[in-house]
């Protein structure tokens, strides 16, 4: 009877702990990608298509300088830019984008030319980029080219014509 007793209480602990460590791994892999829809400008993760990469590629062909995509997401456009030469570098806030994003630049070979960072958007500095990909809500993207104004050479919306600034 005991034994029985033991038994059935090492299996309750057991399912309980399976269970409160499976939810805290889906809060722990969730949470990134959720915590943007909450905030006061949402910035949800929006993977860019093939044709806007291509787009903001062929924008780029013109240009020089250091790149900087601001809410890089999976990297994308960091690393497509890194093949074409650029020195690139993506600011992400959710840390699991950005651990993709870097070993996907380590798989396409262009780990040395494309950086991510976790970092909130509001607290870089970017005057260092010669060319900044914003790609978000509009309201993100006017606040954006409002305050950084005096740093921006060229604002690239993802998919859309560059805008000149400065």
């Amino acid at each position: 009877m005991e034994s029985d007793s033991l038994k059935r209480s090492n299996w309750r602990f057991l399912v309980t702990a399976v269970v409160g460590g499976a939810l805290v791994t889906v809060y722990a892999v969730a949470m990134p990608f959720i915590a943007p829809a909450l905030r006061k400008v949402c910035l949800p993760f929006v993977p860019a298509t093939s044709r806007q990469v291509e787009n903001v590629v062929k924008m780029l062909r013109h240009r020089k300088g250091p790149l900087v995509d601001l809410g890089s997401g999976d990297g994308r456009i960091v690393i497509a830019a890194a093949k074409e030469g650029f020195p690139a570098v993506g600011y992400e806030l959710n840390p699991w984008l950005v651990w993709y994003s870097r070993y996907r630049a380590w798989r396409e070979g262009v780990h040395g030319s494309a950086k991510f960072y976790i970092s909130d958007l509001w607290k870089v500095t970017f005057a260092q980029y010669s060319n900044v990909v914003v790609f978000g809500v509009p309201q993100m993207i006017t606040k954006v080219i409002f305050v950084r104004s005096s740093f921006l050479k060229v604002i690239v919306q993802k998919g859309k014509r560059p805008t000149p600034h400065g």
